[in-house]
């Protein structure tokens, strides 16, 4: 399943604004991103996310 920063953002519970945050400072890379500009998370970057949040 592949997930837009929107639908990850709900599904972990976090901001947008992070999620973009984690891109730019090489945190958390999007799996792709579609020919609209819009970054596609993947199920490893799904799970690397919950990685980091357990981690806090």
């Amino acid at each position: 399943m592949e997930y837009t920063v929107q639908k990850l953002g709900q599904l972990a519970g976090i901001s947008t604004r992070a999620l973009r945050y984690y891109d730019e400072i090489g945190i958390l890379k999007p799996a792709r991103i579609n020919s609209s500009g819009y970054r596609i998370y993947g199920q490893a970057e799904v799970d690397r996310l919950q990685q980091t949040i357990d981690d806090r």
